[in-house]
């Protein structure tokens, strides 16, 4: 088998950055709209809602994309790439 762990650094170390920076984002927006109570402004539920589901959307995409170039450097991708 090919030692390819060099390779997957990246992609990992990028993903994590990430989720590290959005996920936060998203607590806290959940966080804000679960405390606001009917009295204060249920309007801006929804839109704080679609703001943490847009931001789990971000934490799926970039974990997906992560584990679609993981497979990519197992399958030997990069070194197919080298012969031509």
């Amino acid at each position: 088998m090919r030692n390819n762990t060099k390779k997957k650094i990246g992609p990992i170390v990028v993903a994590a950055i990430v989720v590290l920076y959005v996920a936060p984002l998203v607590v806290m927006v959940a966080m804000a709209a679960g405390f606001l109570g009917a009295n204060q402004g249920m309007g801006v539920v929804p839109f704080l809602l679609l703001y943490a589901a847009a931001g789990g959307a971000v934490i799926v995409g970039i974990l997906t994309a992560m584990a679609q170039r993981l497979r990519e450097i197992d399958g030997g991708e990069e070194d197919e790439a080298k012969k031509y």
